[in-house]
Parts: C-alpha cells; sequence; structure tokens
C-alpha cells in the first residue's frame, strides 16, 4: 500500500509574547536576619536572635543572627556561615520546613551548613512558608541550651512539561479506493501546526511535530492539552469546506505532580466521514532548584 510522502505545511513558533509568559525568569530570593514578612497560614517562631525572647548563648545568638534563607521554585533552604561557635561547644540543628517535613543534622564550623529541602507545589500559586530552626549547644562542660528561630520564604512552584508525538490509527476508511488522505491540524498553548499523510483502515502515522517541551512554567502560563482536527481531503472540491485550526482545549495541565499520562481518546474526521484513535504522552516534572 503506497503511503503519501508527508509534508510539514505548517508549524507556526512560539510568538516572542507567548515564549516570554511560558518561560518567564527565575530568581532566588535571599531574606536577611531580620527579614519579617510572612503571611502564610502555618504557625512558626519569627526572631531573628535580636528580639525577645533573647538566645540563652552567645553562640545561639550568633547562629541566629547569622542564618539566612533562599528559595526558588519550590526549592528552599537555610545556610550558616563558618566560625560562629566559639569554646568546644556541638550545635544539633533541626529544621521544620513549615508542616510539611523536618530535617537535622550538626553546625559544621569549619565550612558552615546547609540545609535544603523541595516543598510539595500545592495548587502552583505562589505562597509563603515559615522554615523554623531549633538549635541546641552541648557546651563542653555538658550544659544544653535550645533556641529556636524563623524566618519565612516564598514558594512558587516551576514545572518542565513535555507533550510526546501524537500517535494516529485509521479506525475506518474514507476513500472509496485507495489510501485516505488526510490534513491534520493541532493547536497547542502558543503553538499551531498542520501535517499531511495518507493511510489505509488499521493503519498508524505517528506525528513528530506534534511534540513539545516546556521548561520552568507555571500555572500563570495556563498550559493546555493539545487538540486535533483532521479532514479527508479525497473528493475535496474548492469551497466544499473551509479547513482550519481547532480551538485551544479548556483543559490545563498544571498543577500536577511528578509522572506521565497517557492521553487516548477517538475522534471522528471534521465531516464524519471516518474515525480514528489519537493518543499522546503528558510528562510533567516539578522544577527543583540547588539555592
Amino acid at each position: 500500500m503506497n503511503k503519501r510522502v508527508q509534508r510539514i505545511v505548517k508549524a507556526a513558533a512560539v510568538t516572542a509574547a507567548t515564549a516570554l509568559a511560558m518561560t518567564g525568569t527565575a530568581h532566588a530570593t535571599v531574606y536577611g536576619a531580620g527579614t519579617t514578612a510572612y503571611s502564610g497560614t502555618n504557625s512558626g517562631t519569627m526572631s531573628d536572635g535580636n528580639t525577645a525572647p533573647a538566645a540563652p548563648t552567645q553562640n545561639l545568638a550568633n547562629l541566629s543572627r547569622d542564618m539566612w534563607t533562599a528559595s526558588q521554585g519550590v526549592s528552599a533552604a537555610v545556610h550558616f556561615h563558618a566560625g560562629q561557635v566559639t569554646g568546644g561547644s556541638s550545635v544539633a540543628i533541626l529544621v521544620k520546613w513549615g508542616n510539611a517535613a523536618n530535617t537535622s543534622g550538626y553546625y559544621n564550623n569549619t565550612s558552615g551548613s546547609r540545609f535544603a529541602f523541595n516543598f510539595p507545589p500545592g495548587d502552583g500559586s505562589q505562597r509563603w512558608e515559615v522554615v523554623n530552626v531549633t538549635m541546641t549547644e552541648r557546651t563542653s562542660t555538658g550544659r544544653t541550651y535550645t533556641y529556636t528561630a524563623g524566618r519565612s520564604v516564598p514558594i512558587h512552584a516551576t514545572w518542565d512539561v513535555t507533550f510526546s508525538p501524537l500517535d494516529f490509527k485509521l479506525l475506518s476508511d474514507c476513500a472509496w479506493v485507495g489510501d485516505s488522505n488526510f490534513n491534520l491540524y493541532f493547536t497547542q498553548t502558543g503553538v499551531q501546526g498542520e501535517v499531511s499523510f495518507g493511510l489505509g483502515s488499521g493503519d498508524t502515522h505517528t506525528v513528530s511535530e506534534f511534540a513539545r517541551t516546556w521548561n520552568e512554567v507555571t500555572t500563570s502560563s495556563d498550559l493546555r492539552m493539545g487538540s486535533v482536527v483532521f479532514y479527508n481531503e479525497d473528493f475535496h472540491w474548492s469551497g466544499a469546506w473551509v479547513e482550519g485550526y481547532p480551538a485551544a482545549s479548556s483543559q490545563q495541565v498544571l498543577p500536577a505532580g511528578n509522572g506521565s499520562q497517557v492521553v487516548s481518546w477517538t475522534q471522528s474526521e471534521a465531516n464524519n466521514r471516518c474515525s480514528a484513535q489519537l493518543s499522546y504522552t503528558v510528562t510533567t516534572w516539578v522544577h527543583t532548584y540547588s539555592v
């Protein structure tokens, strides 16, 4: 069975405005020891070591004032510079990441310390999380002192999203004789494309032009599932109908977790001459950063 040679008629590039809206610019925000901004719903200690209650030792006061946080996307970290502890004390660190998780370790007086965590993406909107740090000092004489300080960090999830090529399987012939010849149009966020190919009933075709990847997108990018329409061009007399791109899908891709899902559906040719099974895979991954 002869197959028509595939041809790309149009694959419109993402406009500059759309590209800017989709990719954006990611920023790391650093909050100093005096930062008090917080608008989240979880409770937490917001002391920078200069306000009551005061730290019980000079070492804990040094650490609480030196402590700083950074965040980007869902990633957050607590940092301490080296050389904040004297007198042979050791300091255990317990970090409470909002209401999501706890991590623990020890402060390294020689090289400083960093404690990091990736928050859940939530609904994708920006939110504030309080990071509480409990510092427990054990002195060289065996005495123990504890102090808790906190900082707030903005969390705003970003994702990497990939659409696989589109698989097209013809379920019934449109043509009376030989292959059915199609013009297939698809619409994605910021992208429209058209391809042409010929198939017989039961045959499949992979539309590689449908594949797309968006990096570091947010819910405000309004990324939609792909939509498709296809026309049988056999016996297509001039003026019989007007071909064109389908409307954008009403189904949003984000928010989502990490993983892949297969999108599959049966669709009729635009003039109901035949039908096809269409499918593609959507892979979403929450983007993380080193902060």
